[in-house]
């Protein structure tokens, strides 16, 4: 039977390199942030949360948006709010700016989870990775974390200096599952769009 699974898309960044706000960049005729909720949805069953998005952007997407109390320190600080607002067993992410991952893509990362003993799975373009916790080899935003188990140990390191989601991994079991690097592919400006013919 499938755990319950929160989903949130991170929403923080000041996109400086788009030029203007990610999550209302369109894609085709969508805000990008919301073809980003509808995979998450799709995929897990329930409505996908902001984390770190401002209170317009929020309203604009029709979307609840959550403020922990280590709103402005990064994606490490973001992941841990996000695990503390929920009771969920798994906690799914992905960043605004990824709308070519697939419900069928999240499903791929659930199912190694559930069956193995992994803390937590990532996204890979790199089929040929031998280490799993190589940040150049993993894509740790679009992730999902065992809560239960990742949780501590995320908030230990966050607590301690640490800053990269990379950098507070090293006592958890990861696991990959690779996927074709225009899945996992960020849009960081607004000519990635244009050569994906989407705008």
């Amino acid at each position: 039977m499938t755990e319950s699974c929160s989903c949130f898309i991170l929403a923080g960044g000041k996109s400086t390199r788009f030029g203007t706000n990610k999550s209302l960049a369109l894609v085709g005729d969508q805000y990008m942030a919301l073809v980003v909720a509808k995979n998450l949805q799709s995929a897990f069953g329930n409505a996908a949360r902001l984390i770190g998005a401002d209170e317009n952007t929020s309203s604009e997407l029709g979307l609840e948006s959550v403020v922990g109390t280590r709103e402005g320190n990064g994606p490490l600080a973001a992941i841990i709010d996000a695990m503390e607002s929920t009771t969920s067993t798994f906690v799914a992410f992905a960043p605004n700016d990824t709308p070519f991952f697939t419900a069928h893509n999240y499903a791929a990362l659930l199912a190694k989870l559930e069956n193995s003993k992994a803390d937590v799975v990532v996204a890979t373009d790199a089929t040929d990775a031998t280490d799993a916790t190589d940040a150049s080899q993993a894509h740790w935003l679009l992730s999902i974390w065992r809560k239960s188990s990742c949780m501590p140990i995320l908030t230990k390191e966050f607590e301690r200096g640490v800053r990269s989601v990379h950098g507070a991994v090293t006592e958890l079991q990861v696991a990959t599952v690779a996927f074709d690097a225009a899945a996992v592919r960020n849009i960081n400006t607004v000519s990635d769009l244009l050569d994906r013919g989407t705008i």
